[in-house]
C-alpha cells in the first residue's frame, strides 16, 4: 500500500501519479529524469522522437564554468506528447520540474518549446531540447570531429 499523507487522513485523499515524480541525483554533475527512458519507450513499441541539447551551447552554462551536460527529450512521434525528459548537468534537479509539469499536463514538445524562457538562463537548455524534439532546433553546437 502506498504511503498515506495528511490529505488522506483528513478525508481529502488524492490519487498519486508516480509516473510524473522526478528522480533526482544530487551528485556532480547532477542528474534528474521524469517519465520514460528512450530504451523503455522503444521496448514498449512506441515510435518516438528525441531532442537533445548540450550545456556547452548555452551561454549561462559557459559563464558558470559548467559546459558539461545535456538535456534529452523523448516524445511520441504520432502526437508529439512528451513522455520522458532526462537532464545531466548543473542544476539538473532544479530544471526537471518544468518537464515534469509537461508530462502531467499531457503537453506536446511544441507547448514547451514555444514558452518564453528568460535569457540568459540554464532553463533555455530545456527549451532548446524541446525545440530539437519539435524539429525546430537552430542553436545546436557544431558536432565534434
Amino acid at each position: 500500500m502506498p504511503p498515506r499523507g495528511a490529505d488522506d487522513i483528513t478525508g481529502h485523499g488524492r490519487d498519486m501519479d508516480y509516473a510524473v515524480v522526478p528522480a533526482c541525483v544530487f551528485s556532480r554533475p547532477e542528474a534528474a529524469s521524469v517519465g520514460l527512458k528512450e530504451r523503455e519507450a522503444r521496448e514498449q513499441g512506441i515510435d518516438i522522437t528525441v531532442g537533445k541539447f548540450m550545456y556547452g551551447a548555452n551561454g549561462k552554462a559557459l559563464a558558470l564554468g559548467e559546459p558539461d551536460g545535456m538535456v534529452k527529450v523523448i516524445a511520441r512521434k504520432d502526437d508529439d506528447k512528451v513522455i520522458g525528459v532526462h537532464i545531466l548537468g548543473a542544476q539538473a534537479t532544479d530544471l526537471i520540474h518544468e518537464p515534469a509539469l509537461a508530462l502531467k499536463m499531457g503537453a506536446t514538445v511544441e507547448d514547451v518549446a514555444m514558452m518564453i524562457h528568460a535569457h540568459p538562463t540554464l532553463s533555455e537548455i530545456v527549451m532548446e531540447a524541446f525545440h530539437g524534439a519539435a524539429g525546430q532546433a537552430i542553436h545546436q553546437a557544431p558536432a565534434r570531429r
